[in-house]
């Protein structure tokens, strides 16, 4: 049993919005997600959704690629401001030093 660990991360994507994720992992899973930020995703309870469908996920960029292409791919979120690879990068970067 490993032990909990919050991480969060500033991720400033090329556009100039601010991508801010917390994340409590275990193990390098991830265990709950919150993500906010100055960009806007449509509609505005999707984030939630793509926060839930984050748990249980692997911190890595593969395994983190495949929840956020899956949730846009399934919900027809828009995302202003920001890309799904902005998010990737968010989440993948709250990951704290192995």
């Amino acid at each position: 049993m490993g032990h909990q660990r919050t991480s969060t991360a500033d991720y400033k994507a090329p556009g100039g919005k601010l991508v801010r994720v917390m994340i409590v992992e275990d193990s390098g899973i991830i265990r709950q997600a919150q993500i906010t930020g100055d960009f806007f995703l449509l509609p505005e309870d999707s984030l939630t959704q793509l926060e839930q469908e984050l748990i249980g996920t692997v911190i890595a960029e593969a395994a983190v690629k495949k929840v956020v292409n899956d949730f846009f791919a399934e919900t027809g979120a828009q995302s202003l401001g920001v890309t799904r690879e902005d998010f990737v990068k968010a989440v993948t970067s709250a990951r704290g030093p192995d």
